[in-house]
């Protein structure tokens, strides 16, 4: 994609997204968004904001007081601690407890929410699956899976069981997902016979010799498998694949999270269910 697309040119009117954390050294986001935005046509690009952390507090005002920012896009160790120095924050951010994103209205108004779950949900429809009636299991509790848990009860799904190595934080993350949405979420094992959707959430996989987070012995091709981790093939997928489950990666998720961000944002640049993953140099 970026191989295709010419770089923009950057002028006084071009519009500023930042991309906010600590590290930024690794950060694939203005790889993956600025083609999309020269593509569509705006006059943006997104560009890292590396603040340390003792630096945080002291540096954010000058940052969104400046004039031709129009948003932040917002990684660790930052997407608790931006929000309070946000004026409004969705109902789901506020659920999870983070946010990775945020934008200035017109009016001059920072408003937060947070989009790994709705990365998630594109990546499954990318794959032609519903999801509302749906059975999921979902491995791992932590940030990302939490922000999933949220995104799955908002689409509609029927069951939704939450399985972590700390079956504290899995308990806690059913709670809280119970008390948002009409789903009642369950802590603990599940078995992958019974679900229509598995979803990996755990940095598992990431490592090369990493084994399996989970029990797959009865995973048959009924069952659509997504692994969040950000590789084109773990061992996970390639279990998934040799199954014939319908199968996408950390890659899908990502352009599909991509996609809604700058949406979000004021920039939008076309579906999120039909987002492709971005080119890995």
């Amino acid at each position: 994609m970026s191989e295709q697309i010419p770089a923009p040119a950057i002028s006084g009117a071009t519009r500023l997204i930042g991309f906010l954390g600590d590290p930024v050294i690794h950060a694939r986001s203005p790889q993956n968004a600025n083609p999309l935005l020269a593509a569509a046509g705006h006059d943006a690009v997104v560009v890292p904001f590396h603040v340390p952390e003792a630096r945080f507090d002291g540096a954010m005002p000058g940052i969104m007081a400046l004039a031709n920012l129009d948003g932040l896009v917002v990684t660790m160790p930052y997407k608790a601690r931006l929000m309070p120095l946000l004026d409004e924050i969705s109902g789901r951010a506020r659920a999870v407890g983070a946010v990775n994103a945020a934008r200035r209205t017109p009016e001059g108004r920072w408003i937060g929410d947070i989009f790994d779950g709705v990365g998630l949900v594109g990546a499954v429809e990318g794959l032609g699956v519903g999801l509302k009636g749906a059975k999921v299991g979902l491995v791992g509790a932590g940030g990302a899976g939490a922000a999933i848990a949220f995104a799955l009860t908002e689409a509609g799904v029927s069951s939704l069981a939450i399985d972590d190595r700390d079956h504290d934080r899995a308990a806690d993350l059913a709670r809280r997902v119970a008390a948002f949405g009409p789903a009642t979420p369950v802590a603990g094992a599940f078995a992958v016979a019974d679900l229509d959707l598995l979803v990996h959430a755990t940095p598992v996989g990431m490592a090369p010799g990493d084994g399996l987070a989970l029990d797959i012995g009865g995973l048959t091709s009924r069952t659509a498998v997504v692994d969040i981790v950000t590789k084109p093939m773990t061992p996970l997928l390639e279990a998934a694949a040799a199954r014939g489950c319908r199968h996408a990666g950390g890659g899908a998720m990502v352009a599909a999270q991509t996609r809604a961000i700058l949406g979000f944002l004021g920039f939008p640049v076309g579906s999120v269910a039909q987002a492709e993953a971005p080119r890995v140099p």
